[in-house]
């Protein structure tokens, strides 16, 4: 027997590792227009049928025949093949996908890739390598086509253009306080407060005074706690090497009392300690609500003792051919697996963890605004519903009709993920979550400031083949299905004001409806997130009575990515978000209007949508240094600092992110050839951190080379840099000599 368990083990050992490898081979245009090739590298220590992975959806169709390519959910895809069955374990076969369009993104490669085996997901280790390895990869096909990357020569003139000797004042970091007065002479650092509640009708208003011994502080803001945390930290960022500071008077209020932070953990869950962090840094810059997004298509994040389906189900993806299951399909990342702990696909905040970070933020200033998307972004809910019926047969909360023929296609290509506002189902459904939610806000001791009921995105043609749908709208005299989706609204709002609760949500619960709708939806309004002002939307908004939340796209969705360049991460439909649109998001410009108009803008707010984020680091990517606009425009609706100043005020706060161990955007260094001497100079935007470089052809690693001054590229073909400062590191650089 120790022989057989002996040889067991070696055999074991010995297996290969399951890996799954991709690259795309480059871009190419024929006839039908742009197309790229995906390649595939399996090597598998055991039998497996097929090959599964996530990846925004795009057609797709196998360049060898013999293979085949299903759609398990739009985003979820897997290929069969014939040479998987004839594959013995560490046999390596590689499967070639044309795809239609253009690959120029790093975040439109797959990601989440597994193998199957016996109908099961078998988890496989994945190498994705960059699309910039050689040009064809980032250039699109053609004559014309833009050429993206954004090359050492460019990022050394703008570096060159950005670089800012400038700093905050004392007491004067983002965001940017109102009045400082220096009263005269230096102070040792007070470490006693002395705080005294007044009436002032500004927001969060407060004026410190600055003394030898203390800090007397009057201000009328909900929790005082957080304005000590804010002149504390004014006062530890002033003092010099000694400890000292100026004796001062400090005036400051915010312009808008909504300074908010979306953020988005349904498509991929962000954990308990990275949001206290991040809400513990909110704090720290001023912003004051944090909208949590806690359920859509793709996840229901938070337990809700009542309804335990939505987080037993929506809170898991894994692989599967069918919803009758009790987790969801996966999509944007995972392995396959609907309980695996190491994947931002599956998770959940059980309801002790959301009442205590609940406690926490608010002794941080910090309201938090649930998000749950519906009508439509509701696949998660609808899907756990179904689990329940099928499981109790209980079908009073269904929120789909049995029979629907409806066909459509939602903006993120689903077919089934909208409520069925005809049933009586959704609003039961509601009535619920409402009251789970106010218990857990109850139980924290915590102010509810709304609920969030999204209602964005319903796709046409949603309820064209629901029969009670019809009937309904037939009943009512609706003309067509906005007025169902308007129904929909009001009757949650009526659900919501019955207990007390107001409700948000996204610009199309405001726009187009009638006089009557608005009269009954204006009072329960606590805010409308306008995310795009085409056709002036947004003083459409205001103008019929909404407090508007100035929420746009191609200034605040830190979703978007920064630059072109391949491999920053980011989605590209809105637009380039650098760390300077949202300083530029200004009342003026996303809200034109009268007085009249803009006294109805109650707040701005960024957001982070995660279908890109695959860990905390990503999350603080995305968020740092773009944080910074958004707590000065949210302050200060007005411009009160320079681009130059703002980029100085970037370059201090990078360097205590680095030593709190908080990762952050980083502009990629320059490079340039300089003449005659040949030699190649680097340059960096801040005046911090490494730059390390590369000649052979490899992207810089912290082991690289570190740049001292200019170097001597010999027999080089080309040279590559990248910037490192703490945890921080920056897209590759790339010079062809």
């Amino acid at each position: 027997m120790a022989a057989l368990a002996a040889c067991v083990w070696a055999c074991t050992a010995s297996r290969p590792e399951n890996v799954i490898e991709w690259q795309t081979l480059g871009n190419e245009a024929d006839s039908t227009g742009a197309y790229y090739v995906q390649r595939f590298t399996v090597v598998a220590g055991e039998p497996y049928e097929r090959v599964a992975f996530c990846q925004f959806k795009r057609h797709l169709e196998p360049v060898d025949p013999q293979d085949t390519i299903i759609e398990l959910l739009p985003g979820y895809f897997a290929i069969g093949s014939p040479r998987f069955a004839q594959a013995t374990p560490g046999d390596t076969v590689v499967v070639d996908v044309r795809t239609r369009g253009a690959m120029l993104h790093a975040s439109y490669a797959p990601d989440g890739m597994h193998l199957v085996a016996g109908g099961k997901a078998v988890e496989a280790k994945n190498i994705v390598h960059p699309i910039t390895e050689f040009p064809a990869q980032w250039r699109p096909a053609g004559e014309g086509g833009r050429d993206g990357m954004i090359y050492g020569q460019e990022a050394y003139a703008i570096n060159d253009s950005l670089r800012s000797a400038e700093r905050p004042g004392a007491y004067a970091s983002i965001p940017t306080p109102k009045s400082v007065e220096l009263t005269g002479g230096m102070v040792a650092a007070p470490k006693t407060y002395a705080i005294h509640s007044i009436e002032d009708a500004r927001h969060d208003y407060y004026r410190a005074v600055v003394g030898e011994d203390s800090v007397v502080v009057y201000t009328n803001a909900r929790r005082p706690a957080a304005v000590r945390a804010m002149i504390e930290r004014r006062i530890a960022e002033t003092a010099d090497a000694e400890g000292r500071v100026p004796a001062a008077v400090i005036e400051d209020w915010a312009d808008l009392p909504y300074r908010a932070l979306m953020i988005d953990v349904a498509r991929n869950f962000t954990g308990m300690k990275e949001m206290r962090k991040l809400i513990a840094l909110m704090g720290r810059y001023g912003l004051n609500v944090l909208h949590f997004h806690l359920g859509d298509d793709e996840g229901w994040r938070v337990e809700l003792p009542a309804l335990p389906e939505l987080t037993a189900v929506g809170s898991r993806r894994g692989y599967t051919t069918t919803d009758e299951v009790p987790f969801l399909k996966q999509i944007y990342s995972g392995n396959g697996s609907p309980d695996a702990t190491d994947t931002p696909a599956n998770g959940y905040y059980t309801a002790a963890e959301f009442i205590d970070m609940l406690r926490y933020a608010d002794s941080l200033g910090v309201a938090v605004i649930p998000e749950f998307d519906s009508p439509g972004h509701s696949r998660a809910a609808i899907m756990a519903m179904e689990h329940r019926y099928r499981t109790t047969g209980d079908a009073s909360l269904r929120l789909v009709e049995p029979g629907d023929t409806s066909s459509f296609t939602s903006a993120q290509a689903f077919h089934d993920n909208v409520m069925n506002p005809a049933l009586e189902g959704p609003y039961k459904f509601w009535g619920v979550v409402l009251d789970g939610v106010k218990d857990l806000y109850a139980q924290a001791g915590v102010e509810l400031p709304a609920v969030h009921i999204g209602g964005d995105e319903v796709a046409r043609g949603a309820w064209n083949g629901s029969a009670a749908a019809q009937r309904l709208m037939q009943e009512k005299g609706m003309a067509d299905e906005k007025q169902l989706h308007a129904h929909f609204v009001e009757r949650v709002a009526e659900l919501a004001a019955e207990r007390g609760i107001k409700i948000a949500g996204w610009q199309e619960i405001a726009l187009g409806h009638s006089q009557d709708y608005n009269e009954k939806v204006v009072p329960v309004m606590a805010g409308v997130n306008c995310w795009t002002n085409a056709g002036d939307k947004g003083s459409r908004i205001a103008a019929a009575g909404y407090p508007l939340i100035l929420s746009n796209v191609d200034y605040l969705y830190f979703d978007q990515t920064p630059s072109n360049h391949p491999e920053e991460p980011g989605l590209v439909w809105g637009g380039l978000v650098d760390e300077f649109r949202p300083l530029h998001a200004t009342v003026d410009r996303l809200c034109p209007g009268d007085e009249e108009v803009q006294k109805n803008v109650v707040g701005l707010s960024a957001q982070l949508f995660a279908e890109t984020v695959r860990d905390d680091a990503m999350v603080e990517r995305y968020i740092f240094p773009r944080i910074l606009g958004l707590a000065e425009r949210a302050h200060s609706v007005h411009p009160t600092i320079s681009d130059s100043a703002y980029f100085g005020a970037i370059t201090a706060e990078m360097a205590r992110w680095a030593a709190e161990g908080v990762n952050f955007n980083l502009r990629q260094p320059g490079i340039i050839r300089v003449a005659p001497e040949g030699k190649v100079e680097m340059n960096d935007a801040y005046g911090a951190g490494e730059i390390r470089y590369t000649l052979d052809g490899s992207d810089p690693t912290p082991e690289s080379p570190l740049y001292t001054a200019p170097i001597d590229p010999a027999a080089a073909r080309e040279v590559r840099a990248r910037l490192f400062y703490g945890p921080a590191r920056s897209v590759v650089s790339i010079l062809y000599l």
